[in-house]
């Protein structure tokens, strides 16, 4: 089947969990059998290049980002390059992923006018909102969180993005999307958010990671922790940017419990963020920072070596974070997780088995749950291999593409 998946960004000039996502489902259906084209957005001049014997052609589209509630819905320029490409490619089936920042919800349109099938994978809460779903995220939130609770407030939009708020932005996405032939989603969790404010529910197909990609060697491991300082030290695990929806706050309070009892525990957050970028370098969390390394952009087999020299990894977002592949990665390393309860985690940490799922704001939970396993190696050895098993069995790349691939060949056939 001829495939063109959309994505406004992909690797490497993005490195993002959503572009790593579709870049990983393209891949994966191209491993099984299906002829698949990428079509992407960049800032700088278009460009055609093959990645992994999957052609990729990128369109240029650019605006001032103040402006993304209206060009998100159409752009000219953007759509006459869309049309372009959906002529000369003649895809059989459209599978789409994030497309409000380059490429436009219009260009899911285009591709339903020439009568092509279309998906569209949601990974976010863009379709209702304009940002991070983050109004149901507070200290007095209820774990495990109901959906209700992901309903947005009267005039919310209006009230939080003012003058980027567009009053038509939401009817036109909903019209762009009840005319697709199927909708899927990254979570139950974001299923349930978009349910809760209005939308037509998606079909739940969970990502995965290659499990080749966490592959290393105990000489690579003891070497990336001997150049980072690691040697003899316990090691909590934050694989990307630590910002205040990432829970950085909250992890930051957690260690300031955690390190003075374990003079030897440390803090890897893998970033190209600077420790003032980050906020790390404030007066309330200055006594942390000898015991807090920064690993730098890691990738490859270096970024599996990161996952193996941990003792455990924290993903303690205070937003609605959709299914985060960390957790995948941690657990295809064999390593137990704390996470956030909200979002997608508690669809692949097994609470209890593989790792924890805690309340970000229960500094006490957050901090219990990462001390009982940097001072109880056997039990976290346990649960993380609890977790390599848990990932083999249902959360490899692999299985995501499977998935995927059944999406796709049923709406094709109109099944």
């Amino acid at each position: 089947m001829r495939i063109l998946v959309l994505s406004d960004r992909i690797p490497p000039e993005n490195a993002g969990g959503a572009e790593k996502v579709a870049w990983t489902f393209a891949q994966g259906l191209a491993l099984r059998g299906h002829d698949v084209t990428v079509l992407a957005a960049t800032s700088s001049a278009a460009f055609t290049d093959e990645r992994s014997g999957i052609p990729v052609h990128h369109i240029h589209a650019r605006w001032r980002p103040r402006f993304t509630a209206y060009w998100s819905l159409y752009h000219p320029g953007v759509a006459a390059q869309v049309a372009a490409k959906l002529d000369a490619l003649r895809p059989e089936l459209v599978l789409a992923f994030n497309v409000h920042t380059g490429l436009t919800y219009h260009s899911l349109t285009l591709a339903k006018r020439r009568g092509i099938p279309v998906i569209h994978h949601l990974q976010d809460a863009m379709t209702f909102t304009y940002g991070k779903l983050v109004h149901f995220a507070t200290p007095e939130a209820r774990c495990p969180i109901e959906s209700e609770q992901y309903r947005l407030p009267p005039l919310y939009n209006l009230r939080t993005y003012r003058l980027r708020y567009n009053p038509l932005r939401n009817v036109v996405i909903r019209r762009v999307l009840g005319g697709v032939d199927r909708l899927t989603c990254s979570s139950a969790a974001l299923r349930d958010a978009i349910v809760a404010n209005g939308g037509r529910a998606p079909d739940v197909v969970h990502p995965g990671v290659d499990p080749a990609a966490l592959d290393t060697t105990p000489e690579h491991v003891a070497a990336l922790r001997a150049r980072l300082g690691l040697d003899g030290c316990r090691v909590i695990l934050v694989a990307g940017r630590l910002t205040p929806l990432k829970g950085s706050v909250q992890l930051l309070r957690a260690v300031q419990r955690i390190f003075p009892e374990r003079p030897d525990a440390r803090l890897l957050i893998l970033t190209r963020a600077s420790p003032e970028q980050q906020g790390l370098t404030d007066d309330t969390f200055r006594d942390v920072l000898p015991q807090i390394v920064m690993g730098g952009w890691l990738e490859g087999e270096t970024l599996a070596a990161a996952y193996h020299l941990a003792d455990a990894v924290a993903a303690p977002s205070i937003c609605l974070d959709v299914f985060p592949t960390v957790n995948l990665e941690a657990m295809a390393a064999g390593k137990p997780v704390v996470a956030t309860c909200f979002g997608g985690s508690p669809e692949a940490v097994a609470d209890g088995a593989t790792g924890h799922i805690v309340q970000p704001f229960d500094i006490a939970a957050l901090s219990g749950s990462l001390a009982a396993l940097l001072d109880d190696p056997e039990r976290a050895a346990a649960m993380g291999a609890a977790g390599r098993g848990r990932f083999a069995e249902g959360f490899t790349a692999q299985h995501a593409a499977a998935r995927m691939d059944a999406v796709c060949r049923s709406t094709v056939s109109g099944n």
